[in-house]
């Protein structure tokens, strides 16, 4: 709370606080039931947007102890040879960076580098 206050009294703007959840699972259980209720009631009570999330990839396993992310891998890496789950966590993560609505962020720049 005192990172709001702090932000209001020194531009008078507000933070846009932004939750996601990382590595869902496709299967649709109770647990992730009850997790997604907790957190619409937590957003309306607490004052943070849900953003859409990753889902649990092969292609993010794969990335990862490299320390590399979508962003690093280049035209000449990729190729035409995506697998399916390269083309769905690059859809992820424009709806992201879309969902983000960061100020001077040109999506179709975005995308062609993804």
């Amino acid at each position: 709370w005192s990172c709001r206050k702090a932000r209001a009294q020194a531009d008078g703007s507000s933070i846009d606080w932004v939750v996601l959840r990382n590595r869902t699972s496709h299967i649709h259980a109770k647990n992730r039931q009850r997790l997604e209720e907790a957190l619409n009631e937590l957003s309306k009570r607490l004052g943070f947007r849900q953003v859409p999330g990753f889902s649990e990839r092969v292609v993010y396993r794969e990335m990862f102890p490299a320390g590399l992310t979508l962003l690093d891998l280049t035209e000449d890496e990729t190729g035409p040879g995506l697998t399916m789950s390269h083309v769905a966590a690059r859809a992820e993560l424009a709806a992201l960076l879309a969902a983000l609505q960061l100020p001077g962020l040109a999506l179709e720049r975005t995308e062609k580098a993804i």
